[in-house]
């Protein structure tokens, strides 16, 4: 489905634009809706375009060889994945899935190229969001090198309380793919939370009872 260029304003990388910009972007602009569970993108296969979160939340993820599953990222509204292939020309690096009902749009490959070239203002929006996507894959590369399964555990409840992870119901395996671990080290170090007073677990919640010692514990 296209899109109006004036709803095309409402994202940060295109507000920069003026209407003339809009007016010239808006025709490469296609709006995809996603059901939960529905994936965007597939790790691995030929990029056909970058997208743009309108509404909703999807995850990005990777496999690794033994098959185990890493999430590196949740995006919401505002945010935009598939950008690097898009530019580099090689395949998809991530599997992209809706977790809510998602509304996405969409710019093919070759149309971003042309737009990038013909418009500074967009091209500074996006080298920008690389820009911190260099910076969070750094983050993720020292939390797992550097620090314990119990610290990263720590770090994403800490996450949870504070509203930087979404707030959704977590199964172990879910959280296990989050912070780069397997779900038996998830179940064994809750338990020992549980017994150190940390958190308390009640009917498939957690409840964080001492945010400064998990604070200790996740090494901020």
């Amino acid at each position: 489905m296209p899109v109006d260029a004036q709803a095309l304003a409402n994202l940060p990388f295109f507000s920069r634009l003026d209407a003339a910009g809009l007016a010239e972007v808006a025709p490469h602009v296609r709006e995809v809706a996603l059901e939960p569970g529905q994936v965007a993108v597939w790790e691995g296969e030929p990029c056909s375009a970058v997208y743009f979160v309108v509404r909703g939340l999807v995850r990005t993820r990777r496999m690794s060889l033994n098959g185990r599953e890493h999430v590196l990222s949740y995006l919401g509204a505002g945010t935009c994945f598939n950008l690097v292939p898009a530019l580099d020309g090689k395949p998809n690096p991530l599997t992209v899935d809706a977790v809510t009902a998602t509304t996405l749009y969409s710019v093919a490959c070759s149309d971003c190229r042309s737009i990038l070239a013909r418009n500074s203002e967009m091209a500074h929006a996006l080298l920008e969001h690389l820009a911190g996507e260099v910076r969070t894959l750094s983050d993720t590369v020292e939390s797992l090198a550097l620090h314990t399964v119990r610290a990263r555990l720590a770090r994403f409840l800490l996450d949870i309380v504070s509203g930087k992870a979404p707030p959704r119901a977590w199964t172990q395996e879910e959280v296990a793919a989050h912070i780069g671990t397997v779900r038996e080290m998830v179940g064994r170090t809750l338990r020992d939370f549980t017994k150190e007073g940390l958190i308390r677990r009640e009917r498939g919640r957690i409840v964080v009872l001492d945010p400064d010692r998990l604070t200790r514990e996740s090494g901020s």
